[in-house]
């Protein structure tokens, strides 16, 4: 790790200027974009950093751990509180991550991380049954946080113009020239954050805060006169406990990782074991609507006993624990509209810090990947954009300029699309779980609730359709994938089926019979009509809003 004295001394680009009301320097743009600064140096802000090494001249990460190789040998670090926890990293993003650091997935390998078909080496139990077991050719990298963000770290610090700055902490924004971002303000941690204080200010022509959930962009932007942006939060009161073992045992079947998924609204406890690294097994349970899995020893392995199916409980009673068991229930989805804020210039959100996710879903490093990818799209464009104004500048016809403006309201409003699909998969069902049965839901919901029950019966039944949702899951292809008549026609049929044979079936009116002309006889139930009556509106909203479980 590089100290702060070697990373600024000699560089006048990004010197620390110890004054808190410093003004930006000049910089002198036509040479083209000199200093991005990110915040946070999570999986996300690797991501981040790597994208603005194509593009700046230099790159500084500012963190607020003092990280260490302890962090990770440890599973963990302050910053991270979901840490110690099973991470996934959906194929999508598995394959981003891979494009930024080619042979970062033979590394993890080599590592001793076992590659997952997700439907031939994990056995899934959803409430309709098991998932049939085939080659999907859908294949995840089972790897621990820290082991993903040490070697991603490892990677990035081998850019010649990237660079770490930790043990600080952002407590501002720098106002720049019109509406725009000059810099951050800058505090050692563990300093109090009063105006007395020494701080440090940091200049650069790009600002990209990717803190994590715990983001305080709302705040700094109030203080430069900006307004907090909208925000959209959806609870479950989802908790999870996780406990690492160690074994060399097998799982059964040769399966390399096990899912026991809750089924609304009446089983709310879930869980997932998977092997991660050599013979250490990690074990999650999860509970909802506040039913959350205890962090006593005991009391962990008889929650695990609950679940719908024994199988996790008889793979760890006889383990060896490595680990005490870890709880994390800061799990509301809170996504932040950056895309619908008035923003200064040269100032970007990004990752967790504008899109947390429920973390059971196993979305969220994805959804930080994808706006790395959104980030990257936008840089080159306005790269282009520069290039032509520059190509007409030296014909005389426009003025010579590599400026940014523009890029805030393009990237927030591209990300806000490239993350929509995970926030869609991961609140969907949280928004059931928010729910205290099945009376508090309106029409369409319940409609919803029927046909995304019968798809997964399907998918227990049918390869193709188990196939089609774990690409989707993946975000290798889109809900509306789940359009197709082969899924979605069978899946309509089966609950209006279902629904009629609860109900009493009313007696049939002979076809002669008399019609009343002050009543209407419905002989099935309203909700039953409603798939056949609108059918094209209804696929669409099925298929974009169809529920998958968590974990």
């Amino acid at each position: 790790m590089v100290c702060a004295a070697s990373l600024y001394t000699g560089n006048p680009v990004c010197r620390i200027i110890r004054m808190r009301d410093a003004k930006a320097p000049e910089v002198d743009k036509t040479r083209g974009w000199r200093q991005a600064i990110v915040v946070g140096a999570g999986i996300g802000g690797l991501l981040v950093g790597r994208v603005l090494a194509g593009y700046f001249d230099q790159v500084t990460l500012v963190e607020r751990d003092a990280l260490s190789s302890e962090d990770y040998a440890q599973a963990g670090r302050k910053g991270v509180p979901q840490g110690r926890h099973l991470h996934s990293l959906a194929t999508r993003g598995g394959e981003i991550l891979e494009r930024y650091f080619p042979g970062l997935d033979a590394e993890l390998a080599a590592a001793g991380c076992p590659a997952l078909d997700q439907a031939w080496d994990t056995l899934t139990e959803l409430p309709a049954g098991r998932l049939p077991r085939f080659r999907s050719g859908i294949v995840m990298r089972a790897v621990s946080r820290a082991l993903l963000e040490e070697r991603i770290r490892a990677r990035l610090e081998e850019e010649p113009n990237v660079r770490s700055l930790t043990g600080r902490e952002v407590v501002g924004l720098v106002s720049g020239a019109g509406e725009s971002v000059a810099g951050v303000r800058l505090r050692r941690r563990n300093e109090p954050d009063r105006d007395d204080c020494l701080q440090e200010t940091l200049f650069a022509d790009l600002v990209v805060d990717a803190s994590g959930q715990g983001s305080r962009a709302p705040r700094w932007l109030e203080d430069l006169g900006y307004h907090a942006p909208e925000e959209e939060v959806v609870d479950a009161r989802l908790g999870y406990a996780t406990r690492w073992f160690r074994t060399k045992e097998s799982f059964p079947n040769d399966c390399k990782g096990m899912a026991v998924l809750p089924g609304w609204p009446e089983n709310c406890r879930g869980g997932t074991l998977r092997r991660v690294e050599g013979d250490v097994w990690t074990a999650v349970l999860i509970g909802l609507g506040g039913d959350y899995p205890p962090t006593d020893g005991e009391a962990f392995l008889q929650f695990a006993r609950t679940l719908s199916s024994s199988a996790i409980y008889e793979a760890i009673k006889d383990a060896e624990p490595i680990s005490p068991v870890y709880g994390y229930r800061r799990t509301a989805n809170r996504r932040r509209h950056y895309d619908r804020a008035r923003l200064p210039e040269s100032f970007l959100v990004t990752g967790d810090a504008a899109c947390f996710l429920n973390p059971s879903y196993g979305s969220g490093m994805t959804a930080a990947a994808l706006s790395a990818e959104t980030l990257d799209e936008c840089l080159r464009d306005q790269s282009r954009r520069g290039s032509a104004k520059r190509g007409r500048a030296k014909r005389g016809s426009v003025r010579a300029s590599n400026s940014l403006a523009g890029l805030g309201r393009r990237f927030h409003e591209r990300q806000a699309a490239a993350v929509a699909p995970c926030w869609t998969l991961t609140t969907n069902s949280d928004r059931q779980w928010s729910a205290a049965g099945i009376e508090d839901l309106d029409l369409g919901r319940r409609l919803l609730h029927r046909v995304s029950e019968e798809v997964m019966a399907l998918a227990v039944e049918r390869e193709s359709v188990a196939l089609t949702l774990l690409e989707v899951k993946n975000l290798l292809k889109p809900p509306s994938t789940l359009l197709r008549p082969g899924i979605l026609l069978p899946a309509l049929g089966r609950a209006a089926l279902s629904t009629m044979k609860k109900r009493e079936a009313p007696r049939v009116l002979k076809p002669k019979a008399a019609k009343s002309s002050s009543s209407t006889v419905h002989l099935v139930p309203p909700e039953i009509y409603v798939p056949f009556l609108g059918f094209w509106e209804i696929a669409v909203a099925s298929a974009s809003r169809l529920v998958w479980p968590c974990i």
